[in-house]
């Protein structure tokens, strides 16, 4: 009999036998996200939990464990006076502060689907999210800088009038609704809906970084996504006297849940809702709550590093800097406990599941040089050929994964899910890995086209695509090309008609914000070409357009990069 539960629409579940065994194993609990914060805050009603701004950036704010549940249930009873009920779907796209976890557990708490939008999504994003996912409401944050919150609004109003609820976090939305109005003050202690979902359904659905079109989305179960979080902890060794700086954006699956602030909720540990994870600001957070932990992307350890030459380390309580998100390089690596002053722990993993982590215990050449080794004893992990087949130990390959807490399909996404996993389950990562001996593994790129700018993912062919639309562009391919600051930059490289006159990278990226792009997807530079090289079999040579484009700009920098 089909499962009419909403929290079960759009999920592929896992097969019986798994489901018991995970269960069997203690991988999977028995309690859903709502009750197990609860439980959490309940024990640590007095205790400090939460430090960060407040609703519309109000200035820095110090929550209990009885306060942050107060404002908790103060927005979710808000929340359903305007209608929004258990299986409902909202996109959530909110910076970092005490309020993105005040609302993204008031809408647990009614048995809402939180879509996790991230800050840099723009319209077409978001209207792909609340079409997909009938969303009943989008919930954003101001201060993302060159993003108009209210235009935003008006927007996916006009384009979507089934969007009812347009709500901002802000001091003034204008026609739509302001997140702190819907605070109540008169609130009961009634059970709301939250508290009785099944926790094998859906919790919430995560942002895929993908390499195709537009973002695909990612259904984490509230067992699921509860044991991801704590054995990451585990992994992490927090604990009760540790403290967490979300600096990266926290719907991000990282910052969420790798640990993140799940993790620390789960250890007893205080969270810190860091606006931005520039040194200037973070140096500053840290001092101020005495964090313990954080995480980075590579591009931004660079920059840290860069700073604490000319300015001084993090403040010394920063025992562990966790990074992940794309390979960090070796050279990087060993700088980091001399010039930070705290461990290295490295991160690969994927919002699709899968989590890698090197330990304390490592020796430091697998610390510096390693990926890390996966989180679950009951991870599955394959690395295989062209065809499908498990290479030597110590040969590239993809990899391939399945697990507790790897999904199983993509949310409302059949065929992409027929190429994406196999019949047995396995999920095809898009990674090129080698495994070592220890178990460790080694990134080595991706087998399909895209580009890590910064904290973000870079869908070569959905740009490429929207690219092609300008008129007089005959070609066009987008590279990666490395970059300090970022890791790697967007290059967009254009052949156009005879005698057409060249766009400017201005003109290029405002006919792409025109398209509603997300803006982290816009070209840092642009260049121009005769043709495109090719390989042997028609495919564009993008590393051979790279090299060309290098050489070729060594001295000269004629059309600028633009660093956003």
């Amino acid at each position: 009999m089909k499962n009419t539960d909403p929290a079960f629409d759009g999920l592929t579940p896992w097969p019986p036998a798994l489901i018991e065994h995970y269960r069997r194993n203690g991988i999977w609990g028995e309690a859903n996200l709502t009750q197990w914060l609860e439980t959490k805050l309940l024990c640590r009603q007095q205790d400090t939990v939460l430090s960060g701004p407040g609703f519309a950036a109000t200035p820095w704010q110090v929550l209990s464990g009885g306060e942050l549940l107060q404002q908790i249930k103060r927005l979710a009873f808000g929340l359903a006076d305007i209608g929004l009920s258990r299986g409902d779907r909202v996109v959530l796209q909110m910076g970092n502060s005490n309020a993105f976890i005040v609302t993204l557990f008031a809408l647990l708490e009614l048995g809402v689907i939180p879509v996790m939008a991230l800050p840099g999504h723009r319209r077409r994003e978001i209207e792909h999210f609340v079409r997909l996912t009938n969303a009943r409401a989008w919930l954003a944050s101001e201060g993302e800088a060159g993003m108009d919150f209210q235009a935003l609004g008006n927007q996916l109003r006009h384009a979507i009038p089934e969007l009812e609820h347009i709500i901002i976090d802000t001091t003034d939305a204008g026609p739509h609704l302001t997140l702190a109005s819907l605070l109540k003050d008169n609130i009961s202690n009634e059970k709301l809906p939250g508290h009785f979902v099944d926790p094998a359904g859906i919790a919430l659905l995560l942002c895929s970084g993908g390499t195709t079109g537009l973002p695909k989305l990612i259904p984490r179960t509230h067992r699921d996504y509860l044991y991801n979080a704590a054995a990451s902890a585990g992994v992490c060794e927090l604990g009760p006297s540790d403290c967490y700086l979300v600096a990266l954006p926290a719907a991000h699956n990282f910052p969420l849940a790798c640990p993140g602030l799940l993790g620390a909720l789960n250890s007893g540990a205080s969270i810190v809702m860091c606006p931005s994870p520039s040194p200037e600001t973070a140096f500053e957070y840290i001092a101020r709550a005495g964090v313990t932990v954080t995480a980075l992307v590579p591009p931004l350890v660079r920059v840290w590093l860069e700073y604490a030459s000319k300015m001084g380390p993090p403040p010394n309580s920063l025992r562990l800097l966790q990074v992940g998100g794309a390979r960090l390089d070796m050279g990087t690596a060993r700088r980091i406990r001399p010039e930070l002053g705290c461990a290295l722990q490295q991160v690969f993993g994927m919002a699709e599941g899968l989590l890698n982590y090197t330990r304390s215990s490592d020796p430091d050449l697998l610390i510096q040089g390693t990926q890390g080794h996966p989180l679950s004893p009951l991870d599955e992990i394959r690395i295989v050929n062209a065809d499908g087949e498990d290479v030597p130990r110590g040969k590239q390959g993809e990899l391939w994964t399945r697990g507790p807490y790897t999904l199983r399909g993509y949310y409302k996404a059949d065929e992409v899910n027929r190429r994406s996993f196999t019949e047995d389950g396995y999920y095809r990562s898009g990674d090129l890995v080698r495994q070592l001996s220890s178990g460790h593994l080694v990134v080595e790129g991706r087998l399909r086209e895209v580009i890590r700018r910064g904290a973000e993912t870079v869908s070569v062919e959905a740009l490429e695509a929207l690219l092609a639309q300008l008129d007089a562009i005959r070609d066009v391919a987008v590279i990666g090309l490395p970059c300090e600051q970022l890791g790697e930059q967007v290059c967009a490289v254009l052949v156009l008609d005879e005698a057409t006159p060249k766009p400017t990278l201005s003109e290029v990226r405002a006919f792409l914000t025109e398209e509603g792009i997300a803006r982290f997807m816009l070209p840092d530079r642009l260049e121009f070409v005769d043709q495109l090289p090719l390989t042997a079999v028609g495919k564009i040579a993008r590393q051979q357009l790279i090299t060309h484009i290098q050489q070729s700009r060594q001295q000269t920098n004629t059309q600028g990069i633009l660093i956003s």
